[in-house]
């Protein structure tokens, strides 16, 4: 009886797991103009908002011709004559292979100023597992690291001094990191590997359903209104984080030679919901010229990524 139980328990918690991960596993993409949403899948049901192209939404069920669609602070339901269901699988290969076109086209022509001076190496991704073996070991050889880059789709979070959008910068510093981390032997997930929109929760929950090792949520700062404001953040919430986050601050910090902002502690939705060890990293003002200009390079984003594996690496050894 005891034996029929435990698979019984078994069995519904890989049911349960498995819905989990599906339930944003397709995107609406919107295709008609001022589309209502309504609280209900019918036309007898009240219109909460409306939505636009090019937009796009996790779809969290269908019923017959309609798709209910997660808006971030509500959920409603769309008509599908009016959007197209995109599986979302897998991550975007186009997307990924802008980013990285765009981190050449950048790299080649900006420097780091006020950055302590890179090797000849510093925009090769793969240097790290040969340089000197400083701070260097297998501490993170199947880890498992969730990286979120800030904002994204309708929600392009800060605007830069150049006009860039932060969602833009936050997917470009993801992309880098990840080369870094998975180079040391780390198994990388993004919360997003487009620009879609991705609401705060199911960013959470893929780091909570993966049992990630270490949530890394990646911003930049923007004060437009003090635009000689610049340097690093990093928040965290538990105390049980207050460790990563010194290891994690200070190498960024010793790599790009920014200006330091400090660690604090705060309640922030992506921590405060979040089971595993995580925090939230403003790495940068866009609002400020040369900041942005640095965020624009690869070479920077190098320096920061080497900055982030080595405090990593601390934190897992």
């Amino acid at each position: 009886m005891k034996r029929k139980i435990f698979f019984l328990t078994i069995i519904s918690f890989i049911f349960i797991f498995s819905i989990s991960l599906l339930i944003y596993a397709k995107d609406a993409k919107i295709e008609g103009e001022n589309l209502n949403v309504r609280n209900g899948p019918g036309t007898e049901y009240d219109v909460i908002t409306k939505v636009n192209p090019p937009e796009q939404y996790p779809v969290l069920e269908e019923s017959g011709e309609w798709a209910k669609i997660d808006l971030g602070d509500k959920q409603g339901w769309i008509h599908q004559d009016y959007s197209s269901i995109i599986e979302d699988t897998e991550p975007s290969q186009e997307s990924e292979k802008e980013v990285e076109d765009d981190l050449a086209e950048s790299g080649s022509d900006n420097e780091i100023s006020d950055n302590k001076e890179q090797g000849d190496n510093s925009t090769d991704p793969n240097t790290d597992a040969i340089e000197n073996n400083k701070g260097i070991d297998n501490s993170l050889v199947g880890k498992k690291i969730a990286l979120d880059p800030g904002h994204g789709g309708r929600d392009v979070g800060a605007i830069g001094d150049s006009g860039g959008f932060e969602s833009n910068y936050t997917l470009k510093t993801a992309q880098v990191l990840r080369e870094k981390l998975e180079a040391h032997g780390a198994d990388v997930f993004l919360t997003r590997s487009n620009k879609q929109y991705v609401p705060l929760t199911s960013r959470t929950t893929h780091a909570n359903l993966l049992q990630a090792d270490v949530f890394l949520s990646i911003h930049y700062n923007s004060t437009p209104e003090l635009p000689e404001v610049r340097g690093i953040d990093t928040y965290y919430l538990s105390e049980r984080d207050h460790q990563l986050a010194e290891y994690v601050h200070g190498g960024i910090i010793n790599e790009t030679d920014m200006n330091d902002r400090g660690i604090e502690q705060r309640d922030l939705h992506v921590l405060r919901v979040n089971h595993r060890p995580s925090l939230l990293l403003e790495l940068g003002f866009i609002s400020n010229e040369t900041e942005e200009r640095n965020i624009q390079s690869r070479a920077y984003l190098e320096a920061m990524s080497r900055g982030i594996l080595m405090g990593l690496e601390q934190y897992f050894r």
